[in-house]
């Protein structure tokens, strides 16, 4: 019988390092996928996946039967299966499909960079595999947390940042908004849903005792809005509207209802009726945007898209033909 000499510290370092990089790889599917988990849960799939390449190893060097059978590929994938729903559980099967597919393909450009780190950190007679593990696991962490992260970026850059036009009495203002799902304020009265705008992108529409009001309510003084009130230029168009935030559990906005709010391309873009929510402060501190726009009001502008009938000249053609209301 052949004789084996184990370095239990040497064997030890493998598996951890195996751990790593199969905990990281279902927590990158996690980030990437946008599925929720515990860290007990990706434990739990981690395990079993160096469950199997223990075996895997026992069986490359003779220990236990079945190196075949390990190295098999439906055994990998049924291990890749039972991975991803011990990390995942409870998810449907159609979720399992898609979740799998991302575990693979993180997978795959994990484990080229882990090969290469082996060769390149040891030798192509003794490949470094313990080091390439922690390689394979580094570029996890490059693909969630950086390259997807850019992705990201470029998706809230250019598809929840919107070029918005407000028109009101008889002047435009044009500001860049960005799709704030955590903002679900109404109007009380209306129960219009409402887009906050930072005070200085549209001080051409406001009158000044609206600008000297927003001032003043910054400043704890609610005496200026009894003069809005009796304001007959703005009364039928002025709003207060509660909110609460982060320090702030009472707070009151100045609004006002707009004539029209175009979403995109101005004039030509799909008009929704929010309430306007004016806000003191900057929103953006990169100045990327200076409005905050509800899903709500974005659906509207979908919806309207999709009503206008496609006639002759195409869908632009059909908005001229419709009547004014």
């Amino acid at each position: 019988m052949p004789q084996y000499t184990f370095y239990v510290d040497a064997w030890l370092l493998r598996l951890g390092a195996n751990f790593l990089f199969e905990y990281l790889l279902l927590w990158a599917t996690a980030e990437v996928t946008r599925t929720s988990t515990r860290p007990v849960k990706l434990a739990a799939g981690a395990a079993l996946g160096t469950l199997h390449y223990a075996l895997y190893l026992l069986a490359g060097l003779g220990i236990i039967p079945y190196y075949g059978v390990l190295r098999f590929l439906p055994t990998i994938a049924l291990v890749s299966l039972l991975m991803v729903s011990a990390a995942f559980y409870p998810v449907t099967v159609k979720a399992v499909a898609r979740i799998l597919g991302y575990f693979y393909l993180i997978g795959f450009v994990a484990a080229g960079a882990g090969l290469a780190g082996a060769f390149l950190l040891g030798s192509p007679t003794e490949p470094a595999y313990t080091l390439g593990m922690l390689a394979a696991a580094g570029s996890i962490l490059l693909i969630a947390e950086l390259g997807w992260g850019i992705v990201h970026q470029r998706i809230i850059h250019n598809v929840y940042h919107l070029p918005v036009e407000i028109a009101c009495a008889g002047r435009l203002a044009s500001v860049q908004a960005l799709v704030d799902t955590g903002n679900n304020l109404k109007d009380p009265l209306s129960l219009q849903p409402v887009m906050i705008v930072e005070q200085q992108a549209i001080k051409e529409l406001l009158p000044e005792p609206i600008s000297a009001a927003v001032e003043a309510l910054e400043q704890g003084n609610l005496s200026s809005i009894d003069t809005l009130m009796e304001s007959s230029e703005w009364s039928t168009r002025f709003r207060l509207i509660p909110f609460s935030s982060i320090g702030r559990e009472h707070g009151i906005l100045i609004g006002f209802r707009p004539d029209a709010v175009h979403i995109r391309a101005g004039q030509n873009g799909p008009v929704v009726q929010p309430i306007i929510a004016i806000h003191p402060r900057t929103l953006d501190p990169d100045g990327k945007y200076e409005a905050l726009i509800p899903p709500s009001l974005l659906q509207q502008a979908i919806d309207q898209l999709a009503s206008v009938p496609t006639v002759e000249g195409g869908q632009r053609h059909a908005a001229s033909h419709n009547p004014k209301v």
